[in-house]
């Protein structure tokens, strides 16, 4: 098994096609623990680690949980240099997600909040955490110009921003000699998704794929699993209980989702791969830089999803995962 690497548009940034995600870090995923994911993430090829500044804040003593141990790790390994660091800020409050926060004092505070926790001077790709669609987009591009000014920050990226916005805010920036927003961090997987979804998060539509094939710009999907759907857990007339099934079911259960699991199932049988690997390949497949971000627990988990860091689908196949329509033609496992 060998990880693939892929250039982010407009920067020197070339991270791994998988990122690790790292929400639990700190509370639900023991120091220890997460040490030991790291490591094995490093072990196979992967230099993308994602967090963000409001991770661990809604355990209690857990604020800033997942940055401090990613920054504790980073230091004890001595692996700045070799990890594409990302993370965000400007969420609103877990108490009052009305509240806007992307004021340029808010940035600046949650900025230097994370640098200071995760033990450095710089972050390679810093997102906003969540829109708000009545702040000109304007102020906000300004705000973060000044961080890249700076040196704090490398690039820029969108988190649960619609494609209208990120791109009013990159023709703001291009105009007046701002950092644009170089990539876009959305709810993405093969997954057919229920209308549950709150306002504030942001999934992809056929409209917005077609927008990133025209732009080139970068895709970091969350929920890049589908919280185990592909898993082997579920499936028609399946009803399982416990954990996270409940959320699963509400989230992706319809006739869609389970039309394209059996087709993942007869790929996957035809390549020689599990189901959970090859929907993640999906995400990676796509005629633009696409990165998928995953939650692991366990080491062995972790291991199982990094092999889907050289499997690439041919269109073909991306169109019978999605439709039923193309054909089983060989899936590419690029050398690059």
């Amino acid at each position: 098994m060998t990880m693939r690497y892929i250039q982010v548009r407009d920067t020197n940034l070339r991270p791994s096609v998988i990122g690790l995600g790292t929400s639990d870090f700190g509370t639900a995923i023991r120091e220890e623990e997460a040490f030991g994911l790291l490591d094995r993430f490093v072990e196979l090829g992967g230099t993308l680690v994602d967090t963000a500044h409001v991770y661990g804040d809604w355990v209690e003593g857990g604020k800033g949980a997942s940055e401090r141990t990613i920054g504790k790790w980073l230091e004890q390994r001595g692996s700045r240099d070799k990890i594409v660091l990302s993370t965000k800020g400007a969420h609103p409050p877990l108490a009052d997600f009305a509240r806007s926060r992307l004021d340029a004092d808010s940035i600046r505070s949650d900025l230097s909040d994370s640098l200071e926790r995760l033990r450095t001077d710089w972050i390679d790709l810093y997102w906003l955490h969540r829109d708000d669609p009545e702040r000109p987009v304007e102020a906000v591009m300004e705000a973060l110009h000044e961080h890249v000014a700076a040196g704090r920050v490398h690039y820029i990226g969108a988190s649960n921003w619609t494609r209208e916005r990120i791109a009013a805010a990159n023709r703001y920036a291009q105009r007046s000699g701002l950092t644009p927003f170089v990539a876009s961090q959305p709810h993405w997987n093969l997954a057919v998704l229920n209308p549950v979804l709150p306002p504030d998060i942001v999934a992809i539509d056929d409209e917005t794929r077609a927008w990133h094939v025209e732009t080139g710009l970068a895709v970091f999907a969350f929920s890049s699993q589908a919280s185990g759907f592909f898993g082997g857990k579920y499936g028609r007339g399946l009803a399982p209980e416990g954990g996270r099934a409940g959320h699963v079911q509400e989230m992706y259960a319809n006739e869609a989702s389970y039309d394209r699991l059996e087709r993942v199932l007869a790929l996957s049988n035809r390549l020689g791969t599990r189901a959970s690997q090859t929907a993640l390949a999906y995400v990676l497949s796509h005629p633009f830089p696409a990165f998928a971000l995953i939650g692991a627990n366990k080491l062995e988990h972790l291991e199982d999803s990094c092999k889907a860091g050289d499997l690439v689908l041919t269109p073909e196949q991306l169109r019978y995962l999605e439709s039923g329509e193309g054909s089983f033609t060989s899936a590419v496992s690029p050398k690059d």
